[in-house]
Parts: C-alpha cells; structure tokens; sequence
C-alpha cells in the first residue's frame, strides 16, 4: 500500500465522520497539527495510533490500509442496514426502541408489536418448513 492511498483513505474516513483535523486531535489527545501532518504524510503512524483512528472512525485499519474495500468486516453489507422485524416481534421481552430520539415507552412498544403482526399476519400464520 503506498502512503498516499493511507493517506487519502485517512482523510475520507475522518471527513466522512464529519469532523476536522483539530477534532480528530482533540478525541485523540494529541497536538491539533499532528493530525494534519499524519494525513499529509509528513509524521509516520504508529500502529496504535491507526487502530486509535481505526475506532475513531469506525472503519477497520485494514480498510486503512487500503488491504479491504469494505470499511467495516464485522457488519455484513447486505444487512448492516436492515434489522428482521420477526425477531422483533417473537422477542417477549423489552425492546430498546427510539423515535427521533426519544426511548418508546412499553405501551407505545405493545402498539408497534401489535400493528407489526397485523401488517405480517400472512407471514406468521404460515406453517413453518
């Protein structure tokens, strides 16, 4: 990997977070110019200090690296962003639900589960094979 492609794959992680160099240093604990000099090649980076940006900006140091495409192997692309709704709906315990922020409360989570197997009835009434 050359360090121009470390280098831009460090500055698009760290824009796509949205936050600056001087935010990135300031998380970090580090002097606001040493993330600056990281990104233009002119500091070397340390293996701890890349899994500190690594965490950072929830992307693997292999995707760093420039060794994998996908940001983050621990999520399955096809699925990071989906959530089953059946295990939702089979779950009989408390469900940690938000909306635009604010935590469901039970009576609004019953409600959802109802309408949920309502709007899935076909589904759950089938026979399983």
């Amino acid at each position: 990997m050359s360090i121009i492609s470390l280098q831009r794959r460090l500055v698009d992680a760290r824009e796509a977070t949205g936050m600056s160099q001087s935010e990135v240093a300031r998380k970090l604990h580090l002097n606001n110019s040493i993330i600056s000099r990281i990104e233009s090649g002119d500091r070397k980076l340390g293996a701890t200090e890349l899994a500190k940006l690594a965490d950072l900006y929830a992307v693997s140091v292999d995707y760093l690296l420039g060794r994998s495409n996908q940001k983050n192997p621990h999520q399955n692309p096809a699925s990071s962003d989906t959530t089953d709704l059946s295990g939702f709906l089979a779950d009989t315990g408390s469900a940690h639900l938000t909306f635009k922020g604010k935590m469901l409360s039970p009576e609004q989570t019953m409600k959802l589960r109802i309408a949920l197997t309502q709007i899935f009835w076909d589904e759950l009434a089938l026979p399983q094979r």
